[in-house]
């Protein structure tokens, strides 16, 4: 049974700031919210203030960046609000997308994935496979107004287009480019302005140039659009993401107000501080002193191990020893003292996290021999699926209906059986390690939390052929910091075998961000073991 909603019961429980952004909703709002901070919970609690106050539920459009913040959402307003959440639109920008173009177009259309893509595109040009994979990531920059079409792409684009129309098809880029054009007419714009008076956008900074028009569109220039995001979380650049959107929020729409929510109720005092260590360095940042509500714990660990072998040994070693291994080699070797957390964990308390997937293989296979069980998200079947994969089979549930359906479910909670990202593999109910890439990591805590590789040439990644972003890489290194809630460990490898080369990498820089009262460092000796001649083995006879 949903309780009434009151004033009270709506703020209940909530700080200052939150409180400010629920009861914001006559003017532009910019929430600028740190990690741990309750964003989510804030953005409910909104949801139920507009309802407390007469919004019809139809007219709330809560935009979120994943199928799994979608579902946390959608759940949390349920529990509030009943069956009135079922007309709150709450789900994913493409979903979105999806719903204008099936009002507006109809359905019976179907959604293509990158293979198929390549498929249509085969008919057009005469390429290599992984050329035709690279046209058709070529023409997904164009469609998100990532990049220009040069003379040769423009002419293959069009016949792409005319190959699609003829199929019935849109790509997954087709799904924000499409109702980006059917909204230039003034009279689609204002029926949808008219329609969602009320828009929140969660994780505004990663959304990229033509998610960020599509908003735009849709809430035009007098409207009272409320954002959320945290600058120092913007880690999707590699997609397109602009984190200048976010920047400039305050410009786009004058008068808008800002609120900060900075007391962090995941991290202890001191992962709160040695990530504000290092973030703090960062230029391109709206700034925030995050408070920790949470006693100040035991410091960081910095460990130094031998090689990426001894790094997954070296894990599991600590993980024993929080989980009551009780030999005397494993406290003896690990010189974790159990008394310093005081409390027993599960499996489900670790969380291990590197840069990137080629990192994860021989962690795998560490954890494999060793029986402790774990999880690695992202993986499916043996295999890493792309993100837009999954989403687009999931779009096709929607965009297609079967068994002679007129329409096809349009919430994002209609099919959720479906998996949207690779980051919705993860379950939370398994008691197991969860191993994951610091991207993947983003939004999930856990009670301690390893960051391996952490190395100049990982982190940040250099190694990669397009180079990176200092400050995003520094920003990536932020986001699985603070993940942790009790412990954090930093482990980095004087030696390591990585894209078939050996190297010799050094502590990453970021570390040396972090002030010494804050970490312990520790180094793992290296184990040359040399045969003595009393070390013979006996025989039987």
């Amino acid at each position: 049974m949903v309780m009434q909603l009151t004033h009270s019961i709506i703020l209940e429980g909530l700080n200052a700031a939150q409180q400010q952004a629920v009861l914001t909703i006559d003017r532009p709002l910019l929430v600028v919210a740190g990690p741990g901070t309750g964003k989510t919970l804030t953005l409910v609690r909104r949801i139920a203030y507009l309802a407390h106050r007469g919004v019809r539920p139809e007219s709330i459009l809560a935009v979120t960046f994943t199928n799994r913040a979608g579902r946390e959402m959608k759940g949390r307003a349920e529990e509030l609000l009943g069956d009135q959440a079922s007309e709150i639109f709450i789900g994913t920008i493409h979903l979105l997308g999806l719903r204008v173009i099936r009002e507006r177009i109809g359905s019976g259309f179907t959604v293509l994935g990158r293979e198929e893509q390549a498929g249509v595109l085969k008919t057009i040009v005469k390429v290599p496979a992984k050329k035709m994979l690279d046209i058709a990531e070529r023409i997904s920059r164009v469609k998100n107004d990532l990049e220009p079409p040069d003379a040769g792409l423009r002419e293959v684009l069009a016949q792409y287009q005319s190959a699609l129309q003829r199929r019935r098809a849109f790509d997954f880029d087709d799904l924000i480019r499409v109702p980006i054009e059917l909204l230039q007419d003034e009279a689609v714009a204002r029926d949808y302005r008219d329609r969602f008076k009320h828009i929140m956008v969660d994780e505004y900074q990663d959304i990229n140039p033509a998610q960020y028009r599509l908003v735009r569109l849709l809430a035009g220039s007098a409207r009272t659009p409320c954002v959320v995001g945290d600058a120092d979380q913007a880690i999707y650049s590699f997609r397109g993401a602009d984190l200048g959107n976010f920047l400039k929020f305050e410009q786009d729409f004058p008068g808008a107000a800002r609120v900060n929510l900075i007391e962090n109720y995941r991290s202890s005092g001191a992962i709160l501080r040695a990530a504000d260590s290092v973030i703090r360095n960062n230029q391109k940042r709206l700034r925030k002193d995050l408070t920790a509500t949470r006693d100040a714990g035991v410091p960081v660990s910095v460990l130094s191990v031998p090689d990426d072998r001894a790094e997954g040994a070296v894990i599991i070693r600590e993980i024993e020893a929080r989980m009551g291994g009780t030999s005397h080699e494993q406290h003896r070797n690990t010189g974790i003292d159990r008394s310093a957390t005081g409390r027993t964990h599960r499996f489900s308390d670790f969380g291990v996290v590197y840069r990137t997937n080629a990192q994860a293989r021989a962690l795998e296979q560490a954890f494999a021999a060793s029986g402790i069980p774990f999880q690695v998200v992202g993986k499916r079947g043996g295999s890493q699926r792309s993100e837009v994969e999954e989403m687009v089979a999931f779009l096709k549930t929607l965009a297609s209906p079967e068994d002679g359906e007129e329409t096809a479910p349009e919430g994002p909670d209609s099919a959720e059986k479906a998996l949207l990202t690779e980051a919705d593999f993860f379950d939370p109910r398994a008691d197991a390690v969860t191993l994951m890439t610091l991207h993947m990591a983003k939004g999930l805590e856990f009670r301690v939390v390893f960051i391996a590789g952490c190395e100049d040439g990982l982190l940040p990644c250099t190694i990669m052929k397009d180079g990176s972003d200092s400050e995003e890489e520094r920003r990536l290194f932020y986001v699985g910091m603070t993940r942790a809630k009790e412990e954090l460990l930093l482990i980095h490898a004087r030696s390591r075998f990585l894209y078939g080369k050996g190297l010799g990498p050094k502590a990453s820089p970021f570390l040396e961000e972090i002030p010494e009262d804050l970490k312990v460092s520790r180094v793992v000796a290296d184990k040359i073991r040399k045969r003595k001649p009393e070390d013979k083995q006996m025989g039987l006879f």
